[in-house]
C-alpha cells in the first residue's frame, strides 16, 4: 500500500455516534473489529429502531471487514470461489510435500506447511514485493518464492482465490464497472486495516462515502491493582466485580469485561475465584434444595467467550471417538469411552452391563489392542446376564458391532465427502446421539457438527482421494479449530475474552488482568519464509519488537476505548519465581495517554490484606450417637475373606485394610503400556515354579550346566507366557520377546549367584501350593512359593520361601514393625501340622538379588558372617514365633475391633492402596519430604 491510500483513509470524515446514522442516506454498512462486536452494534440499531420506530433500519448492517468483502465478492463474482483456510492448506500441503526444497527429515510437516500459508496471505495482505532478489539470502525465501508461484498457479488452475486476495479481484471489479457497493461505508473507530483492504477502501473513495466513527471519550476512572501471585490476583478481581455488582441497582443489565492477554493460563484459577465470590450455587450439586430453590438451575453469571472448541463439547467428543477408531490397533481408553458413552444407542438400558465388560477389558487387555480383540473378550456370565432377548430390541453390544462391522469395509481411499456419507451412516447405526433432538445443546452441537463435516466435504477437489487416518486428521483440524459456544437462555454480565476480542464493543466496566511486562507487550515473531526487511518496510506487526510494542498499543488503546471504567492489575511473581514489573505499555498509557485531570484520578493500589469468602453456607447435621466403625460381626467373619495381604495392609494402615477388605473398595484399572508390576511378578513366580518342577534337587541343579540351564531357564519363561493370567496374546510379539529375555536373564542370574551357592544339598517338595486357615478370629487363603526339604547335620528341616521382585527389606520381618507377615503367618499356621524350621525371603530383583533368612539352625542358606541379631537356634527361632505371635494377634485384634486409624505423615503415594488416599486427609508429605 502506498502512503497516499493511508493519508487518504487518515483525513476521512467522522460521524460522532450513532445517532448520526439516521442522517446518512440510501443503505450504509458499518465495519467493525469482529463478529461479537458487530452482534453489539445490531442490538444497538435494533433499540433506536425501537425508540425511533424508524423503518430505516433495514438499510443499516453491521459486520466484520473480512464477512463484508466475502459478501461483496459472493453478491456477483462465482467464476473464482473463495477458498476456506483449510481448503487452502490442503493445496499447501500437497504442494510442499512434494516439493524438493521441502526438508525431508521433517518431523511436523503441517506447522511449516501451516506457516507457508500465513506468509501467503501476509504476502497478499501487505502487498509485498515478488522481485526475485529480495528472496535470494535464505532457502527459506527462495522456497516461499519458488512455493507461492506454484500455489498461485494452482490456484488459478482451480479457479479459485484465499480470502487475501480478494481485496485486489474487488478492486479489479470496482475499476471495470462491476462491483456495487453501498452508498456508506462506515469504520469503526480503532479500526486496523491490512494495506490492501486500506488500498480497496482508498479506491471506493470515488464511488461511496466512506466514514470513520469516532472514538469515545477516555476513560474518567482508573486504578492499578498489583497481587502477590497470579491466584490473588485472581481473587482480587472476583472480588472487586462482586462488589461492583453489589453496589449496582441492576446487576443483571451490566456489561462487564475482564481482560486477559493469555485466557489460558488463568482460567482455572479465575473460574474457581468467581465461583468462591460471585456465584456459591456451582459448588453445589445441581438441584441443591437449599438455599437456592429446588431444582433451580446453575447459572454462573460469566462467560468464558470464544475459548470453546466444538471438539470439546461431550457429545461431538462421542461421535468423533466412533468415527476415528483405527481398525487395527486402538487405544483401549478410546474403546471404552465409546462403550460406556451416555451419547451411544442402548445407554440407558445397557449401561450397567457395559460397564461390567469395561472392567473385564481393563483387567485383561493391554493399553493398545482393537475394537476385534475387545468384542472377542467376552465372558460367557455377562454374555447370559445380558444378551437382548427375542423382540428385537437392541442388544447391549450392538452398537459396537455395527461399528466393528463399519471398520472392517472400510475403504482404502476415497473423497472427502464420501467419507462424511459413511461417517454420517455410522454414527446413526451407532444410535447417536442418543437423546431428545429437541434439546436446545443437542441441537446447537448437532448444528455445529454438521458444519464442521460441511467444511470437510467441501474439500473433495483439494485433497482428492484420501485414506481414513489422512480423513480423519483433516477432521480433527477443523473440529478442533471450529470455535463454538452454546446458546445460553440467560443473560451473563461478566465475559472473560482476549485483547483482540475486545476491540470495538462497550462495557460499564473492565478489568484488564496480566499487566505484566512478560505478557505485554508480546513477543514478535517475523515470519521465517517472507524477507524480514520486506516484513519492516510494511510494517507487519510481527517484524520487530518494535512494531509490535506499536501494534499492541493501539489494540490496548482500543480495548480502553470501550469502557469509562478501566481496573489494571497484574502479579509480582511468575509461576516460575521470576519477579515481575508492570508492562511498559500500561505505564506509557498511564502517562502519554490521560489529561492532567484523569491521570489524578489514577491508583496505584497494593493492598497485601487477604480477601474474605464472600459467602458462608449453614447447615445441620445429625451426628449418630456413637461415630465408631462396628466390630466385624459373627455373620460378616464368615464372609471376611483376603489372603496375608489382609494383615499386610493392615500394617500399612488399618483404614486402608478396612476399605480394601471389609467395604470392598478396589482400584478402577488403567490400562498400562506392556506388562504391570503384578504381571511382570506373576511371570518371574510362574517361570520359578517350571524351573523347579523339573530340577527339584541341588544335584540336579548342580548337574546342569550355565548354558543348558540357561537353555531350560527359556523354555521355563515360555510355558509361563501361555498362562491365562499372564495373557501374553494381549501384546505385541517384539514387547512379548523382551519382557521374555529380561526374565529369563533376570531369573538365571538368582539362580547362578544364590541357588548354585547354597552350603547344604536340599529338595523342593512344594511350589505354588494353597492353603485355607484360620489365625486369631481370620480366615485367610494363603498360597506358598515355595518349600524346601534341606540335608543338615540335625537332619532334615523345612524351609519356607517367599519370591519378592519388588524391594523389601529384613527389617520388615522385626514384630514391632512387621510389613510382610506373610512368612510370619506361613511359619506360626504350618508349624501347627508339620514343623516349620525356617522361613527366607528372597529378593529377585534386577538391581538387587538377596535374601533374608531366620531359621533354627542357621543364618542363611549361603555364607554369611555372623551377627548378634541372626535368628539362627531353635531358642531365638522360638522367641521369634512368639514375638511374630503377639503382633499378628493384636493385628487380627485391631481388624476385627473396627480400627480404622490412617497415619498421614506417613507416605503412602507409592503404595498399590494409593487410589484410596484421597478418602483419607491426604498425605501431609511435601515432595521434598518424600525424597
Amino acid at each position: 500500500m502506498t502512503n497516499n491510500n493511508r493519508d487518504e483513509l487518515s483525513k476521512l470524515a467522522t460521524i460522532a455516534s450513532f445517532d448520526d446514522l439516521w442522517a446518512l442516506q440510501g443503505t450504509t454498512v458499518l465495519l467493525t473489529h469482529n463478529d461479537v462486536a458487530a452482534r453489539q452494534c445490531r442490538d444497538q440499531l435494533a433499540q433506536y429502531q425501537q425508540q425511533r420506530e424508524s423503518a430505516f433500519i433495514e438499510q443499516i448492517s453491521a459486520m466484520p471487514v473480512e464477512q463484508w468483502l466475502a459478501e461483496l465478492w459472493d453478491s456477483g463474482f462465482n467464476e473464482k470461489i473463495v477458498l476456506r483456510p483449510i481448503q487452502l492448506l490442503a493445496l499447501a500441503q500437497q504442494l510442499l510435500e512434494g516439493s524438493e526444497s521441502f526438508p525431508p527429515q521433517c518431523l511436523n510437516s503441517q506447522a511449516i506447511c501451516r506457516r507457508f500459508v500465513d506468509a501467503f496471505q501476509d504476502f497478499h495482505h501487505y502487498r509485498l514485493s515478488d522481485s526475485r532478489e529480495h528472496y535470494l539470502f535464505s532457502s527459506e525465501y527462495q522456497a516461499f518464492y519458488q512455493w507461492r508461484k506454484e500455489l498461485q498457479h494452482i490456484l488459478d488452475e482451480q479457479g479459485a482465490l484465499s480470502s487475501a486476495q480478494l481485496p485486489s479481484a474487488l478492486s479489479g471489479a470496482l475499476k471495470a464497472g462491476e462491483l456495487i457497493l453501498p452508498d456508506n461505508i462506515i469504520l469503526s473507530a480503532g479500526l486496523s486495516l491490512a494495506p490492501a483492504i486500506e488500498s480497496f477502501l482508498a479506491e471506493c473513495l470515488d464511488h461511496a462515502q466512506v466514514l470513520r466513527l469516532e472514538s469515545e471519550s477516555a476513560p474518567q476512572a482508573i486504578s492499578l491493582h498489583v497481587a502477590e501471585n497470579r491466584a490473588e490476583e485472581c481473587r482480587q478481581v472476583a472480588s472487586e466485580i462482586a462488589d461492583y455488582l453489589a453496589a449496582s441497582t441492576s446487576p443483571e443489565a451490566e456489561k462487564i469485561a475482564i481482560v486477559c492477554p493469555e485466557i489460558s493460563s488463568y482460567r482455572a484459577l479465575l473460574e474457581g475465584a468467581l465461583c468462591e465470590q460471585l456465584y456459591p450455587a456451582t459448588l453445589f450439586p445441581l438441584g441443591t434444595k437449599e438455599p437456592f430453590g429446588e431444582g433451580a438451575p446453575v447459572c454462573e453469571p460469566w462467560l468464558f467467550e470464544g475459548t470453546e472448541k466444538l471438539l470439546g463439547f461431550p457429545l461431538i467428543s462421542a461421535a468423533w471417538d466412533c468415527i476415528s477408531l483405527r481398525p487395527h490397533q486402538a487405544d483401549l481408553e478410546q474403546i471404552s469411552r465409546i462403550l460406556r458413552s451416555r451419547f451411544i444407542g442402548g445407554w440407558s438400558e445397557w449401561r450397567y452391563a457395559r460397564a461390567e465388560l469395561d472392567l473385564l477389558w481393563r483387567e485383561k487387555l493391554s493399553a493398545q489392542t482393537s475394537l476385534k480383540q475387545a468384542l472377542a473378550l467376552n465372558s460367557s456370565r455377562l454374555q447370559e446376564k445380558y444378551w437382548g432377548d427375542e423382540s428385537g430390541a437392541m442388544t447391549w453390544l450392538d452398537p459396537l458391532i455395527a461399528l466393528q462391522a463399519y471398520l472392517e469395509k472400510l475403504r482404502p481411499k476415497q473423497l472427502p465427502s464420501a467419507w462424511v456419507r459413511d461417517f454420517d451412516q455410522l454414527l446413526l447405526g451407532m444410535g447417536w446421539p442418543n437423546a431428545e433432538i429437541d434439546d436446545p445443546v443437542v441441537m446447537q452441537c448437532r448444528k455445529g457438527f454438521s458444519q464442521g463435516m460441511d467444511v470437510f466435504r467441501a474439500m473433495d477437489r483439494q485433497l482428492g482421494l484420501v485414506s481414513h487416518a489422512e480423513a480423519i486428521s483433516w477432521l480433527q483440524q477443523i473440529l478442533s479449530s471450529k470455535r463454538f459456544s452454546i446458546s445460553r437462555n440467560w443473560r451473563s454480565p461478566i465475559v472473560v475474552i482476549g485483547l483482540e476480542e475486545a476491540q470495538g464493543r462497550h462495557f460499564d466496566a473492565l478489568w484488564i488482568m496480566g499487566c505484566d511486562e512478560a505478557a505485554l507487550p508480546r513477543h514478535a515473531e517475523p515470519s521465517a519464509f517472507l524477507p524480514l526487511l520486506l516484513q519492516q518496510r510494511a510494517n507487519m506487526p510481527d517484524s520487530s519488537p518494535v512494531q509490535k510494542r506499536f501494534s499492541d498499543f493501539a489494540v490496548l488503546n482500543n480495548v480502553l476505548a470501550t469502557s469509562s471504567q478501566i481496573r489494571f492489575s497484574y502479579f509480582r511473581e511468575s509461576d516460575e519465581g521470576v519477579a515481575l514489573g508492570v508492562s511498559s505499555l500500561i505505564s506509557e498509557w498511564l502517562n502519554k495517554g490521560l489529561d492532567e485531570e484523569a491521570r489524578n484520578n489514577t491508583q496505584d493500589e497494593r493492598s497485601n490484606t487477604a480477601i474474605e469468602k464472600r459467602y458462608r453456607v449453614i447447615g445441620q447435621t445429625q451426628l449418630p450417637e456413637q461415630d465408631m466403625v462396628a466390630a466385624v460381626s459373627d455373620s460378616e467373619r464368615k464372609k471376611l475373606r483376603g489372603g496375608s495381604g489382609l494383615f499386610k495392609e493392615y500394617a500399612t494402615s488399618p483404614f486402608f485394610a478396612f476399605a480394601k477388605y471389609r467395604l470392598g473398595l478396589k482400584e478402577f484399572p488403567q490400562p498400562t503400556e506392556g506388562l504391570d508390576h503384578r504381571l511382570q511378578g506373576l511371570l518371574v513366580h510362574n517361570t520359578l515354579e517350571q524351573f523347579w518342577r523339573q530340577t527339584i534337587t541341588k544335584a540336579a541343579l548342580e548337574a546342569l550346566g550355565e548354558a543348558a540351564l540357561q537353555e531350560r531357564v527359556l523354555a521355563c519363561v515360555d510355558i509361563a507366557l501361555e498362562d491365562a493370567e499372564v495373557g501374553a496374546w494381549r501384546f505385541p510379539a517384539a514387547l512379548i520377546e523382551i519382557e521374555k529375555q529380561r526374565v529369563a536373564t533376570l531369573v538365571s542370574s538368582w539362580i547362578l549367584q544364590k541357588e548354585t551357592q547354597r552350603l547344604s544339598d536340599f529338595r523342593v517338595i512344594e511350589m505354588e501350593s494353597e492353603r485355607r486357615i484360620e489365625i486369631f478370629g481370620i480366615n485367610l487363603r494363603l498360597r506358598l512359593d515355595r518349600v524346601d526339604e534341606i540335608e543338615t547335620s540335625d537332619g532334615k528341616k523345612r524351609l519356607v520361601i517367599d519370591y519378592k521382585t519388588g524391594t523389601v527389606e529384613g527389617k520388615s520381618l522385626n514384630s514391632n514393625e512387621l510389613s510382610e507377615p506373610q512368612l510370619p503367618i506361613y511359619a506360626l499356621t504350618e508349624s501347627r501340622e508339620k514343623t516349620v524350621d525356617g522361613i527366607m525371603l528372597a529378593q529377585i530383583k534386577s538391581d538387587a538379588l538377596s535374601l533374608h533368612m531366620r531359621s533354627n539352625w542357621a543364618n542363611s542358606v549361603i555364607k554369611k558372617n555372623a551377627s548378634k541379631h541372626d535368628v539362627a537356634s531353635p531358642e531365638t527361632w522360638q522367641n521369634e514365633l512368639s514375638a511374630w505371635s503377639g503382633a499378628l494377634e493384636t493385628m487380627a485384634a485391631g481388624i476385627l475391633g473396627g480400627d480404622i486409624r490412617h497415619d498421614s505423615q506417613r507416605d503412602h503415594r507409592r503404595g498399590f492402596s494409593a487410589y484410596l488416599l484421597p478418602l483419607t486427609a491426604g498425605n501431609m508429605l511435601d515432595e521434598e519430604d518424600a525424597e
